[in-house]
């Protein structure tokens, strides 16, 4: 009579998996992981621009002066028509600040910020000239073609500090 073995042979190392072997998978696996996360953590912190708002701190602990000015604003009814226009042989834009019946809104310390939509270092602040009748100009000189938004601040009531008017527009400069 002869004894079978209930377990089946093996027939060479070949394809046998070591404690070595799982080690290195496990090793690369990981490895691989930390380099492209790397990889990624770099090209983030080196395209991104930064902030959006600048001084984001102090903007954050006085929102509720900027919520305030807001309701002002809205409830005095106060607006800005900002648009471009092309005069002699240079573009200008022009801005006209009125009252919710139309009336001019006076305002003094008046400031133009054109902002790039992707790159802060184009941004430029432009010198308003006043007009006459809530009307206010500036050319336009060597801005890239493309959407700007312009940020326009006003000071309106010399007995506050600080400017109590704001709009923001998307221009496309030709």
């Amino acid at each position: 009579m002869s004894v079978h073995s209930a377990s089946p042979e093996v027939h060479g190392a070949k394809g046998q998996l070591k404690a070595w072997h799982a080690l290195a998978w496990f090793l690369g696996f990981f490895g691989f992981m930390f380099v492209v996360n790397g990889i990624f953590l770099w090209t983030a912190i080196t395209t991104f621009p930064g902030e959006d708002v600048e001084k984001s701190y102090l903007t954050g602990l006085d929102y509720n002066q900027e919520i305030s000015r807001r309701d002002r604003q809205t409830n005095e009814g106060w607006n800005a028509e900002i648009g471009l226009v092309a005069a002699a042989s240079q573009l200008e834009i022009r801005i006209r600040m009125t009252r919710r019946d139309g009336s001019a809104l006076p305002a003094s310390a008046t400031t133009l910020l054109m902002r790039h939509p992707a790159d802060r270092a184009l941004d430029r602040t432009l010198e308003l000239v006043p007009q006459g009748g809530g009307e206010y100009s500036a050319p336009v000189t060597g801005l890239a073609p493309g959407t700007w938004t312009v940020q326009l601040t006003a000071d309106v009531d010399p007995q506050t500090e600080g400017s109590e008017f704001k709009a923001v527009r998307d221009l496309r400069v030709p």
